[in-house]
């Protein structure tokens, strides 16, 4: 491979710009093997496949969390959900990806332009290509995807030098000549005067090699004008071309698998910038033998080694490549093969002239025809002429190969991103990685029918020579260009065990009926459970992964960590079986326990077994004596304008205004104005207002009316849901709130935390609407009575003994529900959960598309534009329905929501912390951002940052408070 001479670059011997250098002849050779040849590469990267054989693997976790992988998609997207963290595909892996389930029910996979592991012994390994003696007095890799081996101390005779491989396909450089013992340094073995001022060098690559000699000085030049090198390749045979390359070519399949680009050399010489290897020369390359047995045979310009004016140490550079990979680069004037260099330059050198790269990436099928949420490229920057921002841009091109040169490029189909970015030249600006957006591009390549796609790089200004960079290729030791996709899967697989429970609470509301009150006592009972269980299970990973203050416990969970599904499961069950005695719960939760992953211990579901049982219990306990069982006696005024029964049932709950609240002070806590107040004086009857009122309802509310559109009935009717049989106004509303959390795509904890603030707010909206109804001066009587009764005194009214209102039973019977008027249960609810959505998503402009059950609107869908509007035609549809007055609507709505906004800024509010705390490391700035806004839309934290870990690696550490 051309080696790369930077001064920022140190890991492999280089020096800052400035520093003494050793006066050397480097003669190069990087041997790569391709699986055509019997290769699984590897990278310079930990098993899970970060970059970098010294990087950390991916987001970092508390220990008790265990391993953050699983054998398959559908368990790694459950554990991912349950444990709120990133989880690993193992079954995924291959030599160049890796693939994980994210928390929120997406998927990201990281790709590389070349293969970053290897198989040994029938796991994944990861590469560490720093070198190491053994007993016998040999050098090898410490793990390395073909047992990369050096020799120790030889005889006069040499031998093999380097052995990659095995069997087959064993390839071997020899080297004539005794060896002394090498002086090893990381990955580097320096063989020292193997020759009068020469040394040998072998530097391990996380796919191969690179060997070169250093001539210490110039008299040791005539002895480099003459090179020749044993090789032996096994399986192999070798084609010299017109252009000096070599193709190598396996012996059984035929395919090319290697290749040997023209080699050239260089001198010492710094070009203004301070870049080394800018003075080149044309090196002479004969392949002679038959076979495997070969020998390299090059023979340097010797004009140019004799020249006064050559600055030695020159290098002498015939790259051998064998790799699954692609990358080159081509350069106006220069008719080199480049497609082995670990360089990938961008821009124009000084003294040279422009120069462009390109990197192949193979069509990846687990994307295609995904819905691509998110693409990052990753480049690491290895060398800039300056520090001062300079544009470069990426496009999407035509293929590739490695006879293709500045003259007949690939097509420039279209820039897909531009940036400044400028690193590598000194410490102000060192070395690091480079992330840009390319999800559109991605998008494409998605939907596109391409066994391979292709970036390429170039500098916005090619006449520019500051604005020359250079990236590190997919052959570069480590560090090779990476892209990191996130996408959308068609269908979530995995269980929420929130919305599971929502489905059993709603059969238990269609079961039990009656009055809503009780109903939405018994959602806020177990969706607050449920909450403070799984807010217990996460806090049990470290106090920073709560979802927010508990409402009532933070169970303690010493042992294992508790399963959260679990730990939701024994929540919702025992406060269902304790609330529903006559109800039978033992097949939904055996049913919820299913779908718990296989992956998950015994002792992590028994763990969160308990958790949810004791938030059960701090439940329960908190309710008892709450007023919810009392019997409040209630006696009917036959007084024109107080309620009466109309023929639907005795008064229902009469004392509900009195049951303790979850989240409010007291029932009357946001009591709605009084009739006086609306009507404009104490004669609420006698007002104009009321008249109107009652002759706009007896207008639009009569059962066979006239006046009311078509789409107002069908309204009326799809928010009625006062049958038993039905899932009722609580149900409905939380079926909305599945819709929404559905299509906004929340994860299991999000809607935990979402379920239990509308349960909250809509059992407290229940108190409040109850409190009005029956524990202020008027307990104002139906539209029907006011309407077929005398005695309101008001010669604007009259009164109408036949009057039905729309709604009806399932036998076509009209009715009314049994309790007062004013304020309407419906628009109370209505105006809460509307509030309360508002508040979780920070904003009311978020359409939807409901549903209902009510019988006299089957198959009935509405679309809303926001939260209000539904909460609005709620509210008015109970006009419609002839069951209520306006003001009993508008005043419904607003005390629901003004209780819904007290309950969302009390209670399980987001976590607070003075400064930022540590929340965990992600593998790019892309992620990061995307977990902090999470967190942040999840009131988990109020606010979050993104910080860079370090310059070696694209980790970012995320932050909160």
């Amino acid at each position: 491979m051309h080696r790369r001479q930077h001064p920022s670059a140190e890991r492999s011997g280089r020096r800052a710009r400035g520093a003494r250098r050793l006066r050397a002849l480097a003669v190069p050779l990087s041997v790569l093997l391709l699986a055509e040849v019997g290769v699984t590469a590897g990278a310079a990267a930990a098993a899970d496949g970060a970059q970098g054989e010294k990087r950390s693997g991916t987001a970092s976790a508390p220990v008790r969390n265990g391993a953050a992988e699983a054998p398959d998609e559908r368990s790694a997207r459950a554990a991912a959900a349950a444990q709120e963290r990133r989880i690993e595909v193992l079954g995924a892996r291959t030599e160049n990806t890796t693939l994980w389930a994210n928390p929120d029910g997406t998927m990201t996979q990281e790709t590389h332009a070349g293969p970053v592991r290897f198989r040994e012994g029938g796991k994944w390994a990861g590469v560490d290509v720093d070198l190491e003696r053994t007993e016998d007095g040999s050098v090898r890799a410490r793990s390395h995807p073909r047992g990369l081996e050096l020799a120790g101390r030889t005889g006069s005779a040499g031998g093999d030098l380097v052995t990659l491989g095995s069997g087959a396909h064993r390839v071997s450089l020899g080297w004539q000549g005794a060896l002394p013992e090498p002086v090893l340094r990381d990955n580097k073995a320096t063989y020292e005067d193997v020759r009068p001022a020469t040394d040998l060098v072998v530097e391990a690559t996380r796919t191969g090699f690179e060997q070169y000699l250093v001539v210490k000085d110039r008299s040791a030049a005539g002895a480099a004008a003459r090179v020749t090198l044993p090789l032996t390749a096994e399986g192999l045979d070798a084609t010299q071309n017109a252009d000096q390359s070599v193709t190598f070519t396996d012996t059984r399949t035929k395919k090319a698998v290697g290749r040997l680009p023209a080699p050239v050399m260089w001198d010492a010489s710094r070009n203004e910038q301070g870049l080394a290897a800018t003075n080149r020369a044309a090196v002479d390359l004969k392949v002679a033998g038959q076979g495997g047995d070969l020998e390299l045979r090059l023979a340097p310009d010797r004009d140019f080694l004799a020249d006064k004016d050559t600055e030695f140490p020159v290098t002498i550079d015939p790259a051998v490549f064998f790799g699954t990979n692609f990358d080159t680069a081509v350069r106006d004037g220069v008719t080199e093969d480049l497609s082995a260099s670990i360089d990938l330059p961008v821009g124009r050198e000084y003294g040279k002239q422009a120069a462009r790269s390109f990197v192949h990436f193979p069509r990846d099928y687990v994307v295609s025809g995904k819905e691509i949420l998110n693409a990052e490229l990753n480049l690491y920057a290895v060398w800039s002429d300056s520090c001062e921002p300079k544009s470069w841009e990426l496009w999407d091109t035509g293929l590739t190969s490695s006879a293709t040169r500045w003259s007949n490029q690939p097509a420039w189909r279209s820039r897909i991103a531009t940036s400044t970015e400028t690193l590598g030249h000194s410490p102000a600006c060192g070395s690091q990685w480079v992330q840009t957006d390319v999800t559109g591009l991605v998008r494409e390549w998605a939907e596109a029918d391409r066994a391979e796609n292709a970036i390429g790089i170039r500098a916005t200004d090619e006449s520019d020579t500051t604005a020359y960079k250079i990236f590190a290729s997919g052959d570069a030791p480590s560090n090779g260009p990476s892209m990191l996709v996130t996408y959308e899967v068609p269908a979530d697989p995995v269980k929420d065990h929130v919305t599971y429970w929502n489905d059993v609470l709603q059969a238990t509301y269609r079961q039990i009926g009656g009055a809503p009150g009780p109903l939405a006592r018994a959602g806020a009972m177990m969706h607050g459970a449920i909450y403070d269980a799984a807010n217990s299970a996460q806090c049990a990973r470290g106090a920073v992964k709560c979802l927010g203050d508990p409402y009532l416990v933070k169970v303690a969970s010493p042992g294992e960590l508790p399963d959260i599904n679990s730990a939701i499961d024994h929540a919702a069950f025992d406060v269902l079986r304790s609330v529903y005695p006559q109800l039978n719960f033992d097949q939904e939760l055996a049913d919820a326990r299913a779908t718990i992953p296989a992956g998950v211990t015994g002792a992590q579901r028994a763990a969160g077994t308990s958790v949810g049982q004791q938030a059960a219990t701090a439940m329960l306990q908190d309710r008892q004596n709450d007023g919810a069982t009392g019997n409040t006696a209630y006696t009917p005024s036959t007084a024109p304008g107080q309620w009466r029964p109309t023929g639907s049932g005795s008064a229902a709950t009469p004392g509900w205004g009195l049951v303790k609240p979850f989240g409010l002070t007291s029932g009357s806590q946001f009591r709605p104005k009084s009739l006086p107040t609306l009507a404009g004086g104490p004669e609420v009857l006698k007002s104009a207002e009321y008249a109107r009122q009652v002759n706009e309802v007896k207008s639009l509310g009569r059962s066979d009316s006239t006046q009311r559109t078509a789409d107002q009935t069908r309204a009326a009717l799809f928010w009625a849901n006062d049958l038993d049989g039905t899932f009722k106004p609580p149900g409905q509303l939380f079926e909305f709130t599945q819709t929404v959390s559905r299509d906004r795509g929340l994860s299991v904890t999000a809607n935990a935390k979402l379920f239990a603030l509308t349960a909250f707010s809509m059992a407290d909206a229940g108190i409040v609407a109850w409190d009005a109804k029956y524990r202020t001066d008027l307990d104002l009587w139906r539209p029907e009575s006011a309407i077929r009764l005398d005695g309101d005194g008001n010669a604007a009214t009259t009164v109408d003994p036949n009057w039905q209102p729309l709604s009806q039973d399932r036998n076509g019977q009209h009715f009314s529900p049994p309790f007062p008027a004013y304020v309407s249960g419906h628009a109370t609810f209505g105006g809460a959960w509307a509030k309360a959505m508002e508040q979780w998503f920070a904003t009311d402009d978020i359409t939807f598309t409901a549903t209902t059950e009510d019988p006299n609107a089957v198959g009935v869908t509405r679309t809303f534009s926001s939260f209000s509007a539904a909460a609005n035609e709620n509210a008015v549809g109970r006009v419609w329905l002839g069951v209520h007055y306006d003001w009993d609507g508008t005043e419904g709505v607003s005390s629901g929501a003004d209780a819904a906004a007290y309950v969302a800024a009390n209670k399980v509010r987001s976590n607070t912390a003075a400064t930022w705390v540590a929340y965990e490391t992600l593998k790019n700035l892309g992620g990061c951002e995307a977990l902090g806004r999470k967190l942040v839309a999840e009131h988990r934290w109020s606010a979050y940052r993104c910080e860079r870990v370090t310059t070696a690696n694209t980790d970012h550490a995320l932050s909160v408070k």
